[in-house]
């Protein structure tokens, strides 16, 4: 009979938990980046009459310089927060709100993914806009968000925010933050609903407001990496 041999527990080695850490602070960077550059973009935003093609496109083409900023600094913002999102996980000890979370995480980057793609529409409305009379822009612009499988790739905007709410549920449940993330999310988002569009500083501070539970789960990955680091 092979004497029993007894093992030592697994232990990553230096470089790899160097490694580790690297990711995660990445991810808690990505995380509190996002609502920032959301928020950069959003005030960076062509201020707009109304929520009518028209004032859209006219909007846009008035001011070059800061269509092409709003648009750089949204699609940043859409692609560091669907990356970070990935972090998230990590921060839930035990069952409670781990499936949550786990939806709201791949609902999130799936969303923020396809609509960080959509935020280049701001240069071609921009440019049909300069160059073309407003009809023939309007009608463009028209045509173009009425094709068939537009909603495949637009649509897919609700996933984020429904992945937002269940970030925010799934984190209370889970005792990371508390419950009122959640309820700071949702006046958010129905102020988004009623809120005129000509406002665009408010309305682009609502639109933020949105993505502060990214920011929120990011100071969580930090603090938690420097209650690791503290000596016991």
């Amino acid at each position: 009979m092979a004497p029993l041999t007894h093992t030592a527990p697994d232990v990553l080695p230096e470089g790899a938990d160097r490694t580790s850490r690297f990711l995660r602070r990445a991810g808690g960077t990505a995380l509190i980046g996002s609502p920032l550059l959301m928020f950069a973009g959003m005030m960076a935003c062509p201020p707009q009459d109304s929520d009518s093609t028209i004032d859209y496109v006219t909007s846009l083409a008035r001011d070059s310089f800061l269509t092409e900023l709003s648009a750089i600094l949204l699609h940043y913002g859409l692609i560091v927060g669907a990356l970070g999102a990935l972090a998230v996980p990590g921060l839930v000890r035990g069952r409670k709100g781990r499936w949550p979370v786990a939806f709201g995480v791949l609902a999130t980057a799936l969303g923020l993914l396809n609509v960080s793609g959509a935020v280049r529409d701001d240069w071609w409305r921009m440019v049909t806009g300069q160059q073309l009379p407003m009809d023939v822009a309007v009608r463009i612009s028209d045509t173009v968000d009425g094709s068939a499988f537009m909603p495949l790739w637009s649509g897919t905007e609700m996933f984020a925010f429904l992945g937002l709410l269940a970030l925010c549920a799934g984190l209370a449940r889970a005792g990371v933050v508390g419950w009122w993330l959640t309820a700071v999310y949702l006046g958010a988002f129905v102020a988004m609903m009623f809120i005129p569009v000509d406002l665009t500083y408010v309305i682009g501070t609502a639109f933020a407001a949105l993505y502060l539970p990214l920011g929120v789960a990011g100071v969580r990955v930090f603090q938690r990496e420097r209650a690791a680091a503290a000596p016991v």
